[in-house]
């Protein structure tokens, strides 16, 4: 995770983490907002269906209640109990048609029996469909003269009726002379009436797998019961047994209409929040890291050596400060860098002045021996002779050492010529045999091998081998000096029998003033070095056992060879790249 956040530009993280905390509030928000309403809802429910189930007491105790009173009524009026001794049907049916007409309705049910449950006569739409036999009589007769009320299943239907006993009284005991069976079917009608009472509920009666009654769509339970509400209502008979049961739903749908609706509005809140919060921080962080960019530009500028950049202090936050250190620490590596510059200059003003001090002592003390030799005594014309060429050659080398210099300041490099290497090394050779060291030069290089060269700069970097090995053998040596001809170049190996270069000089042995000597600067090398390069070879210390080594490589010069002067510098400013 933290290779991967660290690949994405601060801003866009601030934007991510800007819209990863506002989604998670506004999921909390809503969430919490959700819950609210879901309690709100199932409390507004619950309320419902308790009122729902009020108005279906009240609807069925006016209805029971009428039904009770009117039955109970007819059984104690002396002209209806009259009419139902002479148990003539018509005369029956006369007498409690005026009466029940009043309170009956089309699914009221009324009939009169017999205390053997003959039905003598009946009235109402739907008498017909209760049977006789269905009629529970003889719970009547057990509890005779007690008024019985309760719910009746018969095949498809389910009726609710009130059994009211007629009886006189006779003797000891009330003499049974019919029993009133008035009630209603439980049909639509019914149901309606439920839903008039409670219309965000729905009704069903059923019994096992049967319904009834039902508001519901086709007078079926849904077909998703677990988005209702459901309560429980048990129907008895007059043994208080349970023959059926009303369910009161309360659909969800409404509420979860709501919560759709509310989903909506938090999710098209939270798009408008997002969108919002994110120009506001998109201008925020801009305008927050301009200072930050302009520090990480500065910060490049001073990484490539710009030690005069400086940035704006603008305010005084934590920005500010920031830019005001920054700026500090530039001017003060700035002045750091001048002194340490300073310093090195005068240093090496001081070290190569030590240098050529020590390069030019030996040919100004040859000239200077060969002249006082001359100014002071009568010699013979051979050493005269002798003294002169020593002054002749002192000279010339002066004049070398000082030409190298001038042409490596001013980048100058010699003429190139066809030229033989025995010469050449023969030639630094002789240069270096006046040393009072017992020192030989072993030179096993042909004769007629030829190098493409500035002789004299080329003379120039064997001297000073040889003489750095001289420097190392004070008690006398061998120098050997061979070569190892190749396709494209000649190397030339320079092996002495010294101790052999120290290890710490060793890796850095060609940058200026690093030296393993006593006295000098460590420039020999470093200018040697640079001279091989100038014309396409290259100069390079090799691996050996005891002693010193180093490989002169020469560009292989060919008999029928035809560069010119500029391709072969070319080719020597190639090496030196590499």
């Amino acid at each position: 995770m933290k290779f991967a956040s660290g690949r994405i530009p601060l801003r866009w993280r601030v934007f991510l983490a800007t819209s990863i905390t506002i989604t998670g509030l506004f999921a909390l928000a809503g969430w919490a907002m959700q819950q609210y309403v879901i309690a709100q809802a199932d409390a507004s429910v619950r309320t419902e269906i308790r009122a729902s189930i009020q108005a279906y007491q009240s609807v069925w105790k006016a209805r029971t209640q009428v039904i009770a009173a009117i039955t109970e009524l007819m059984g104690t009026m002396s002209d209806v109990r009259a009419a139902f001794m002479t148990r003539d049907q018509e005369t029956i049916r006369d007498s409690a048609q005026e009466l029940w007409s009043r309170v009956s309705d089309q699914s009221a049910v009324f009939l009169v029996l017999d205390p053997e449950g003959h039905l003598i006569c009946s009235l109402g739409k739907n008498s017909g469909e209760l049977p006789v036999a269905t009629i529970p009589l003889h719970q009547v007769t057990a509890k005779f003269p007690k008024q019985l009320a309760g719910y009746l299943r018969v095949n498809r239907h389910l009726f609710y009726v009130v059994l009211t006993p007629v009886y006189v009284q006779g003797g000891s005991e009330p003499l049974l002379l019919n029993v009133l069976c008035a009630g209603f079917i439980i049909d639509g009608r019914v149901t309606q009436e439920l839903k008039r009472m409670a219309p965000r509920s729905d009704f069903a009666f059923i019994g096992g797998d049967r319904v009834f009654a039902s508001t519901l769509p086709g007078a079926k339970l849904p077909a998703a019961p677990d988005r209702y509400l459901v309560s429980h209502q048990a129907l008895t008979d007059v043994l208080d047994q349970p023959v059926a049961e009303l369910q009161v739903l309360y659909s969800y749908e409404g509420v979860s209409d709501s919560l759709r609706r509310l989903n909506g509005i938090i999710a098209l809140s939270w798009c408008l929040t997002v969108l919002a919060a994110l120009l506001i921080s998109s201008y925020t962080t801009r305008r927050l890291l301009a200072p930050v960019k302009l520090l990480d530009s500065a910060a490049i500028q001073v990484a490539a050596g710009n030690y005069h950049c400086r940035i704006p202090e603008q305010g005084s936050d934590e920005l500010a400060r920031l830019a005001s250190t920054f700026n500090k620490m530039c001017e003060s590596i700035e002045q750091a860098r001048a002194e340490l510059i300073r310093q090195e200059q005068i240093q090496t003003i001081g070290r190569l002045g030590t240098s050529l001090v020590h390069d030019l002592r030996n040919p100004l003390a040859a000239i200077y021996g060969g002249a006082e030799m001359l100014v002071d005594g009568h010699l013979p014309p051979e050493h005269v002779s002798r003294i002169a060429t020593n002054i002749y050659r002192a000279s010339q080398r002066l004049q070398e050492l000082l030409r190298d210099l001038l042409n490596v300041s001013r980048g100058q490099k010699g003429t190139l010529e066809r030229c033989r290497l025995h010469d050449i090394v023969e030639a630094a050779a002789e240069a270096v045999s006046g040393s009072d060291r017992d020192v030989k030069v072993l030179i096993e290089v042909p004769e007629c091998v030829e190098v493409v060269a500035d002789r004299a700069r080329a003379e120039r970097v064997f001297f000073n081998l040889f003489s750095n090995a001289i420097d190392v053998m004070p008690e006398g040596g061998q120098i050997r000096v061979c070569i190892e001809e190749k396709t494209d170049a000649i190397d030339v190996l320079v092996q002495d029998t010294g101790p052999g270069i120290p290890a710490a000089v060793r890796s850095e042995m060609f940058r200026p003033f690093v030296t393993g000597k006593r006295s000098g600067l460590g420039l020999g090398l470093t200018l040697s070095r640079q001279t091989m390069l100038d014309m396409g070879g290259d100069l390079s210390v090799m691996d050996g056992a005891g002693g010193a080594s180093f490989r002169v490589r020469f560009p292989r010069a060919a008999a029928d060879e035809t560069k010119t002067q500029s391709d072969l510098h070319l080719a020597g400013q190639t090496q030196s790249l590499q």
